[in-house]
Protein backbone atom coordinates (compact mmCIF):
# COMPACT_ATOMS: atom_id res chain seq x y z
CA UNK A 1 0.00 0.00 0.00
CA UNK A 2 3.02 2.22 -0.36
CA UNK A 3 2.09 2.89 -3.91
CA UNK A 4 -0.92 4.52 -3.06
CA UNK A 5 -0.91 8.14 -2.47
CA UNK A 6 -1.60 9.70 1.09
CA UNK A 7 -4.68 11.60 -0.71
CA UNK A 8 -6.68 9.02 -1.32
CA UNK A 9 -7.02 7.74 1.86
CA UNK A 10 -7.59 11.45 3.58
CA UNK A 11 -10.23 11.70 0.96
CA UNK A 12 -11.54 8.35 2.37
CA UNK A 13 -11.66 9.47 5.94
CA UNK A 14 -12.30 13.33 5.02
CA UNK A 15 -15.44 11.80 3.77
CA UNK A 16 -16.34 9.36 6.31
CA UNK A 17 -15.73 12.67 9.18
CA UNK A 18 -18.34 14.62 7.16
CA UNK A 19 -21.06 12.03 6.22
CA UNK A 20 -20.72 9.16 8.89
CA UNK A 21 -22.86 10.41 11.42
CA UNK A 22 -25.52 10.88 8.85
CA UNK A 23 -25.23 6.84 7.77
CA UNK A 24 -24.56 6.04 10.88
CA UNK A 25 -25.43 8.57 13.98
CA UNK A 26 -25.04 6.29 16.76
CA UNK A 27 -21.75 4.45 16.23
CA UNK A 28 -18.87 7.28 17.28
CA UNK A 29 -16.48 5.51 14.98
CA UNK A 30 -12.70 8.09 14.96
CA UNK A 31 -13.09 8.99 11.26
CA UNK A 32 -8.85 9.71 10.94
CA UNK A 33 -7.50 6.60 12.99
CA UNK A 34 -6.70 4.70 9.92
CA UNK A 35 -5.52 7.22 8.57
CA UNK A 36 -2.94 8.11 11.32
CA UNK A 37 -1.95 4.56 11.17
CA UNK A 38 -1.25 5.05 7.21
CA UNK A 39 0.57 7.84 7.74
CA UNK A 40 2.94 6.74 10.60
CA UNK A 41 4.52 4.25 8.32
CA UNK A 42 4.52 6.69 4.79
CA UNK A 43 6.06 10.11 6.31
CA UNK A 44 8.43 11.15 9.02
CA UNK A 45 7.77 12.03 12.84
CA UNK A 46 7.29 16.27 12.30
CA UNK A 47 5.61 15.53 9.09
CA UNK A 48 3.25 13.56 10.64
CA UNK A 49 2.50 16.01 13.71
CA UNK A 50 1.62 18.40 11.40
CA UNK A 51 -0.77 16.34 9.43
CA UNK A 52 -2.29 15.09 12.64
CA UNK A 53 -2.56 18.20 13.90
CA UNK A 54 -4.72 19.07 10.71
CA UNK A 55 -6.45 15.86 11.00
CA UNK A 56 -7.88 17.05 14.67
CA UNK A 57 -8.10 20.61 13.46
CA UNK A 58 -10.66 19.39 10.79
CA UNK A 59 -12.48 17.25 13.31
CA UNK A 60 -12.49 20.33 15.23
CA UNK A 61 -14.08 22.45 12.77
CA UNK A 62 -16.61 19.71 12.29
CA UNK A 63 -18.40 19.12 15.78
CA UNK A 64 -18.76 21.46 18.01
CA UNK A 65 -19.19 18.87 21.16
CA UNK A 66 -15.90 20.40 22.80
CA UNK A 67 -13.40 22.93 23.19
CA UNK A 68 -12.10 23.88 19.93
CA UNK A 69 -8.26 22.40 20.01
CA UNK A 70 -8.90 19.54 21.81
CA UNK A 71 -8.86 17.51 18.90
CA UNK A 72 -6.34 18.76 17.34
CA UNK A 73 -3.91 18.11 20.61
CA UNK A 74 -5.55 14.72 20.94
CA UNK A 75 -4.20 13.74 17.53
CA UNK A 76 -0.74 15.33 18.29
CA UNK A 77 -0.26 13.52 21.74
CA UNK A 78 -1.36 10.11 19.98
CA UNK A 79 1.42 10.66 17.30
CA UNK A 80 3.70 11.32 19.76
CA UNK A 81 2.69 8.35 22.06
CA UNK A 82 2.49 6.08 19.02
CA UNK A 83 5.13 7.06 15.86
CA UNK A 84 7.56 4.66 17.09
CA UNK A 85 5.36 1.82 17.31
CA UNK A 86 5.17 1.51 13.68
CA UNK A 87 7.88 -0.45 13.18
CA UNK A 88 5.82 -3.54 14.66
CA UNK A 89 2.97 -3.13 12.22
CA UNK A 90 3.90 -3.76 8.37
CA UNK A 91 1.85 -1.63 6.37
CA UNK A 92 1.41 -3.94 3.41
CA UNK A 93 0.01 -6.58 5.58
CA UNK A 94 -4.21 -6.16 6.19
CA UNK A 95 -4.14 -7.17 9.40
CA UNK A 96 -1.38 -5.48 11.16
CA UNK A 97 -3.16 -2.44 9.60
CA UNK A 98 -6.21 -2.85 11.27
CA UNK A 99 -4.28 -3.69 14.37
CA UNK A 100 -2.74 -0.62 14.44
CA UNK A 101 -6.13 1.64 13.85
CA UNK A 102 -7.75 -0.20 17.13
CA UNK A 103 -4.36 0.70 19.13
CA UNK A 104 -4.46 4.28 17.25
CA UNK A 105 -8.28 4.23 18.45
CA UNK A 106 -7.67 3.41 21.98
CA UNK A 107 -4.54 5.81 22.61
CA UNK A 108 -6.64 8.48 21.18
CA UNK A 109 -9.49 7.51 22.91
CA UNK A 110 -7.91 7.08 26.33
CA UNK A 111 -5.90 10.36 25.91
CA UNK A 112 -9.58 12.09 24.81
CA UNK A 113 -10.79 11.42 27.88
CA UNK A 114 -7.60 12.88 30.08
CA UNK A 115 -7.79 16.26 28.10
CA UNK A 116 -11.80 16.51 28.25
CA UNK A 117 -11.13 16.12 31.67
CA UNK A 118 -8.89 18.74 32.11
CA UNK A 119 -9.95 21.41 29.60
CA UNK A 120 -13.76 20.95 29.65
CA UNK A 121 -15.58 18.70 31.73
CA UNK A 122 -15.47 15.85 34.19
CA UNK A 123 -16.69 12.73 32.36
CA UNK A 124 -18.52 10.06 34.31
CA UNK A 125 -16.76 7.18 34.27
CA UNK A 126 -18.69 3.66 34.14
CA UNK A 127 -17.82 0.21 33.09
CA UNK A 128 -20.64 0.39 30.34
CA UNK A 129 -18.24 3.70 29.16
CA UNK A 130 -15.30 1.96 29.34
CA UNK A 131 -15.82 -1.31 27.95
CA UNK A 132 -17.65 0.64 24.77
CA UNK A 133 -15.18 3.14 23.80
CA UNK A 134 -12.09 1.13 25.10
CA UNK A 135 -12.90 -2.67 23.60
CA UNK A 136 -16.10 -1.93 21.20
CA UNK A 137 -15.16 1.03 19.62
CA UNK A 138 -11.38 0.41 18.29
CA UNK A 139 -12.66 -3.45 16.81
CA UNK A 140 -15.13 -1.14 15.21
CA UNK A 141 -12.40 1.03 13.93
CA UNK A 142 -10.60 -1.73 12.72
CA UNK A 143 -13.61 -3.26 10.84
CA UNK A 144 -13.88 0.32 9.79
CA UNK A 145 -10.18 0.51 8.66
CA UNK A 146 -10.23 -3.15 6.57
CA UNK A 147 -13.73 -2.07 4.78
CA UNK A 148 -13.36 1.34 4.31
CA UNK A 149 -9.54 2.01 3.29
CA UNK A 150 -8.02 -1.49 2.84
CA UNK A 151 -10.49 -2.80 0.38
CA UNK A 152 -10.29 0.10 -1.75
CA UNK A 153 -6.51 0.92 -1.60
CA UNK A 154 -6.05 -2.64 -2.83
CA UNK A 155 -8.34 -2.43 -5.59
CA UNK A 156 -6.73 1.01 -6.73
CA UNK A 157 -3.44 -1.09 -6.85
CA UNK A 158 -4.89 -3.85 -8.48
CA UNK A 159 -6.23 -1.50 -11.18
CA UNK A 160 -3.45 0.28 -11.62
CA UNK A 161 -1.17 -3.18 -12.05
CA UNK A 162 -3.09 -4.36 -14.62
CA UNK A 163 -4.54 -1.15 -16.26
CA UNK A 164 -8.44 0.11 -15.75
CA UNK A 165 -9.61 -1.09 -19.34
CA UNK A 166 -8.20 -4.92 -18.38
CA UNK A 167 -10.14 -4.71 -15.30
CA UNK A 168 -13.51 -3.19 -16.96
CA UNK A 169 -13.26 -5.93 -19.68
CA UNK A 170 -12.91 -8.79 -17.03
CA UNK A 171 -15.82 -7.57 -14.87
CA UNK A 172 -17.86 -7.11 -17.90
CA UNK A 173 -16.94 -10.74 -18.91
CA UNK A 174 -18.27 -11.50 -15.15
CA UNK A 175 -21.19 -10.22 -14.86
CA UNK A 176 -22.14 -11.29 -18.73
CA UNK A 177 -21.83 -15.12 -17.18
CA UNK A 178 -23.47 -14.44 -14.00
CA UNK A 179 -26.39 -13.01 -16.35
CA UNK A 180 -26.31 -15.88 -18.55
CA UNK A 181 -25.93 -19.03 -15.85
CA UNK A 182 -29.02 -16.91 -14.33
CA UNK A 183 -31.11 -17.57 -17.66
CA UNK A 184 -30.02 -21.25 -17.82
Amino acid sequence: MRRVPLIFPFSFALFFAICGTVFLPQVHLLAFSPFLALLYNKTSFIKSLWIASLCGLTIDLLSSEFRFGIHALNYCLTTLLLYKQKRHFVEDRSLALSLFTAIVSIASTLLQFFLISIFDRALPLSGKLIITDLVIMPLADAAYAFLWFICPMKLFIHIKKVGWLVFYSKLRDYFRFANINKIL
